[in-house]
């Protein structure tokens, strides 16, 4: 385990460095030589972007929000910058072959980064679009199914630049939707309670018909998984869930919403991913309590899209409803998500009768900058393929 950790540290450390002086002798050094004044900023950076995440946890909150807005915004900087190098490194390899001189490429450099900086930093921050999206199922459900509004928040990583302002504008958009359930699937804070719970209690103002459902991502496992289960069971009466399930009748349609923890409560309780039994938990709940599963809607709540490998297993479940991947947040991450995660953004199939919905971040992590993707609140509705006669 130490050597494990050791390593990631080192490769870390190589990657981070290996990032800023590629920046500093592709920008800096063509229009300013070799100078001093740089080289120690530089320095600065990197220093700021390596122990960055160690200091966040340790300082109080309006510390936190100050460095937070240093170090995220140049993290975004520093990728877009070096994504602008990149796709320019043909153009200054040619230069540098024929001995022209690289720096008014550096100027360019500068110029394009600057214009995706301020346009990706104004996609993040603008507020959230509400994404409208019908599902057809096949299951044979009552026709009140089609009357039902569900809202899907995920990854709104509540932190130093995501606070109270913009909870209680969340809660208000929410709200005037008028859903009739509201599912909460992940990755809502990056810190403790304590830090935070001034931050997130708008979020007690959300209300839904018929509930407010709750599950774990991974970031919950950096910041105090018990307790935040806890203040949102107990203080915002949310109902979490989990490796469990929970069922409501509505008129005649039993709707059965089985949420899962994040992949990472398995390290959390020492328990190897062979063994890993997370949703054979929640649908024994679910059995065991004796509501139908046939003629019912089946939902998953499963933080991470690539849990749906799981699904096989259990052919009665309808549809998963995911988050964490941000929708790669800033292009071209998607592709590296897709790699991981399989889905990105939006609505699959599956299979023949199954589906995964995937919200691709009500909030951001990390740099306040999207490119290619927007802060979502996801609208879905459900259809029949076939109605009742």
């Amino acid at each position: 385990m130490f050597l494990k950790m050791l390593f990631s540290i080192s490769i870390a450390i190589l990657v981070t460095i290996l990032g800023h002086y590629y920046l500093y002798s592709r920008i800096i050094f063509p229009i300013f030589g070799k100078s001093p004044f740089w080289i120690t900023t530089f320095t600065c950076l990197w220093s700021m972007t390596f122990f960055g995440f160690i200091i966040l946890r340790i300082v109080p909150h309006f510390l936190r929000k100050i460095f937070e807005i240093f170090m995220f915004i140049w993290m975004g900087v520093a990728f877009l910058f070096t994504l602008v190098c990149l796709l320019t490194s043909p153009i200054n390899m040619f230069l540098k072959a024929n001995n022209y001189n690289t720096a008014y490429l550096s100027y360019f450099v500068l110029f394009s980064g600057t214009i995706l900086t301020i346009y990706s930093m104004y996609l993040a921050l603008k507020k959230p679009i509400v994404i409208e999206k019908e599902i057809k199922i096949k299951n044979d459900l009552p026709k009140i199914i089609n009357e039902l509004k569900f809202v899907v928040l995920s990854d709104i990583h509540v932190s130093g630049l995501i606070g109270r302002k913009k909870m209680k504008y969340l809660a208000e958009v929410v709200n005037q939707l008028k859903p009739d359930i509201i599912f909460i699937t992940g990755d809502l804070m990056d810190g403790s309670v304590n830090q935070l719970k001034k931050e997130i209690a708008p979020l007690e103002t959300l209300y839904a018909k018929y509930g407010i459902y709750y599950i774990t991502g991974n970031h919950e496992y950096y910041s105090g998984p018990l307790n935040w289960k806890r203040h949102f069971a107990e203080k915002f009466h949310w109902k979490v869930i989990s490796n469990s399930s929970h069922s409501l009748k509505i008129n005649d349609l039993v709707i059965n919403i089985l949420g899962i923890e994040d992949r990472h409560w398995l390290s959390y309780e020492k328990i190897p991913r062979k063994l890993d039994k997370r949703l054979h938990q929640a649908v024994h709940h679910l059995e065991q309590k004796g509501f139908q599963k046939e003629h019912s809607l089946n939902v998953l709540l499963a933080h991470q899209p690539k849990d749906s490998r799981l699904l096989v297993q259990f052919p009665f479940i309808d549809l998963q409803i995911s988050g964490h991947t941000h929708g790669g947040q800033i292009w071209p991450l998607q592709y590296i998500v897709k790699k991981d995660q399989k889905y990105v953004k939006g609505l699959y199939q599956i299979n023949e009768n199954q589906q995964i919905y995937v919200n691709q971040g009500t909030g951001f992590w990390g740099p306040p900058m999207r490119l290619g993707t927007n802060c979502e609140i996801s609208l879905l509705t459900f259809k029949q393929e076939k109605e009742r006669s």
